[in-house]
C-alpha cells in the first residue's frame, strides 16, 4: 500500500479494523467493524462492504478493486453491477484446521471460480501457489506478487546481550510454534544460553503465557503494531520458521521471513518450498527436515553464536538487494493499469 501511495495513486482501504494502517493524504481508510462468531467474520465483513459500496459513486474511470478472497462472494456482484473492474488477492490460502478450515476452503474455491468465470486477474505469492490455483481451479490469469519488506522500518538494532531467537505470527497449534519452545528448552538444558521471544495471537497464546511464567528464557507478547514489532525484531539474533510441510505452508511467501532478514537476523526453519529462498548462505540461513528440527537446530545455534561477528551483516545485505517491496509494487501497478485499460 505504501508503495502505491508513494507513486501518486489514491487508495480507499476498506476493512474491519478500527484504526488506519498508516496516515497519508491519498489514503482513505473506511473501517467497518463487525461482531460475528469465529467462522462467520469474513461473511459479515463482506456483507458490510457490500452495503457500503452500494452507497458510493465512483466517477473516476481509473478505479480498480483489489478484493481479498474471503469477501469475494459478497463484494464482487455489486462491483460488477457498478462497472468497476476487480482483481482477486490471495495472500494466503486457508490455514485453519478442522471444520473452520473446510469452510474456508469452500469460500476460497468459490472466490477463484468467480475470478475464472469473469477472467479477473488473481494475485498469488509464489510459483507453487500459482501452480496450485491452476491445478485446483484451472484459472491461469494469475500473477506472482511475493512478500517484500519495508527496509526503512525493519532494520538491525542494538542486539540483546543474550542470543535471542524469535517467532512472530499466528500462534496456532498446527503451525509448529511449540517446537520453538522445545528448541529453546533443549538449548538451555545443554547449557547453551539462549532466550526465545514469541509474538502474536492464536489458540496457543494462553498456554504460552503460562509457560513464560515458569521459564525465564521465554518471553511472550500479544500482537502489536508494526513499528513496535520492528523495534523488537531488530534486537534479536535468529528468526524461526517452524511451519510444517503441509499444503498451505509449502506455497507461502511468509512476510516474517523478509522481516527477519531485513532486521539482521539469521533464519532457521523447516525445509520446504514455502520457506526457501534463492541465493542464501547456509552460514545464516538453514532449513532442515521436520524430524531433525531440534538436533540440527542445536548445531545451527552453536554455529551462529560462534560465527556471529562474521555473518552479522549478511542477512540485511541480502534483504536490501532482493527483498525490497519496489519490485512487487511495480508488478502490481502494471497489472492494475492493464485491468483498467482492458475495461475502458
Amino acid at each position: 500500500m505504501a508503495g502505491l501511495l508513494g507513486r501518486g495513486h489514491s487508495i480507499t482501504f476498506v476493512n474491519g479494523d478500527a484504526n488506519s494502517p498508516m496516515e497519508h493524504e491519498n489514503l482513505t481508510h473506511m473501517a467497518l467493524p463487525v461482531n460475528a462468531r469465529r467462522g462467520f467474520q469474513s461473511r459479515a465483513l463482506g456483507i458490510a462492504m457490500k452495503g457500503w459500496l452500494g452507497l458510493q459513486r465512483f466517477e473516476d474511470h481509473s478505479t480498480v478493486a483489489i478484493v481479498e478472497w474471503r469477501v469475494v462472494k459478497q463484494v464482487v456482484p455489486i462491483l460488477e453491477q457498478m462497472g468497476i473492474p476487480w482483481t482477486l488477492m490471495d495472500r494466503s490460502p486457508p490455514a485453519d484446521a478442522g471444520l473452520f478450515g473446510r469452510l474456508q476452503w469452500r469460500s476460497w474455491a468459490t472466490a477463484w471460480r468467480l475470478a475464472k468465470r469473469a477472467n479477473a486477474r488473481g494475485f498469488v505469492v509464489s510459483a507453487a501457489h500459482q501452480a496450485f490455483v491452476n491445478k485446483k481451479i484451472g484459472h491461469e490469469h494469475t500473477t506472482v506478487i511475493p512478500a517484500g519488506v519495508d527496509l526503512s522500518l525493519f532494520k538491525p538494532k542494538n542486539k540483546r546481550p543474550t542470543f535471542t531467537m524469535v517467532y512472530h505470527g499466528r500462534l496456532d497449534r498446527h503451525r509448529g510454534v511449540l517446537a520453538c519452545v522445545m528448541l529453546a528448552q533443549k538449548a538451555r538444558h545443554e547449557a547453551v544460553e539462549v532466550d526465545l521471544l514469541i509474538i502474536g495471537e492464536g489458540d496457543l497464546l494462553p498456554s504460552l503465557m503460562e509457560l513464560a511464567q515458569h521459564h525465564a528464557f521465554l518471553q511472550v507478547h500479544d500482537s502489536m503494531k508494526q513499528s513496535e514489532l520492528a523495534e523488537l525484531l531488530g534486537t534479536c539474533h535468529l528468526g524461526l520458521l517452524p511451519m510444517p510441510r503441509r499444503g498451505v505452508w509449502t506455497m507461502a511467501s511468509p512476510l516474517k521471513r523478509s522481516e527477519y532478514l531485513a532486521s539482521g537476523l539469521c533464519i532457521f526453519g523447516i525445509d520446504h518450498e514455502g520457506h526457501a529462498l534463492q541465493g542464501v548462505d547456509e552460514a545464516w540461513f538453514s532449513l532442515v527436515p521436520q524430524e531433525d528440527f531440534h538436533i540440527d537446530g542445536m548445531e545451527f545455534l552453536r554455529r551462529c553464536m560462534v560465527d556471529w561477528h562474521q555473518i552479522v551483516e549478511a542477512p540485511r545485505a541480502y534483504a536490501e538487494s532482493r527483498l525490497d517491496w519496489a519490485s512487487s509494487v511495480s508488478t502490481l501497478e502494471s497489472c492494475l493499469s492493464t485491468e483498467i485499460q482492458k475495461d475502458s
